[in-house]
């Protein structure tokens, strides 16, 4: 044959739930960078048309572009360290358990945050002659908030499970490079 190629050893690697997971995560994260640079690019062309006077007035632009900026970076390196896992990549799966593990402490914060955030809607809520407008969109924002915290709750033991998986000794194995 004239292009045959030589292959290593084909090696059965049998179902991974972490890889869904991992899929997942780095779908989400691939989804916030496409949101943060839109919103960036909007920041900067909205700075382009503001006059010095009207800048003046409003608050920096540069917190919002900073924080729009990290968080790219950071999707970035996600998806990164997702696709080097999902591609077999040792280094992938050590960076994919520390990805996980720094998500789980940041969602088991925010959603903390959050619960608190809702607590304190409820007691705005209970305050007699409340307006009813003000009511349906509080509720509304207290619903929302209610549902990210049931999320990031629900991600926590997600986020340590597919850090303990990366790190098992059957899945370290799979990870293995071949004997050519």
């Amino acid at each position: 044959m004239v292009f045959a190629a030589r292959k290593g050893v084909k090696r059965a690697r049998p179902f991974a739930a972490w890889r869904i997971v991992t899929w997942l995560v780095m779908l989400l994260a691939a989804v916030g960078f496409v949101i943060n640079v839109s919103g960036l690019m909007q920041i900067v062309e909205g700075m382009k048309t503001v006059t010095p006077e009207a800048a003046a007035a409003m608050p920096d632009a540069r917190a919002a572009m900073a924080w729009a900026t990290s968080y790219i970076v950071i999707a970035f390196v996600v998806i990164v360290m997702a696709l080097a896992a999902l591609r077999w990549r040792n280094w992938g799966r050590h960076g994919m358990r520390v990805v996980a593990l720094v998500l789980l402490v940041w969602a088991a914060i925010t959603a903390w945050i959050s619960f608190g955030q809702w607590q304190q809607l409820g007691v705005v809520l209970a305050q007699p002659g409340f307006p009813q407008e003000a009511v349906a969109v509080v509720l509304k924002v207290r619903g929302t908030i209610l549902a990210s915290t049931v999320l990031k709750a629900v991600s926590v033991p997600v986020m340590a499970w597919l850090a303990w998986q990366l790190g098992r000794p059957a899945v370290r194995a799979q990870f293995a490079e071949p004997i050519a």
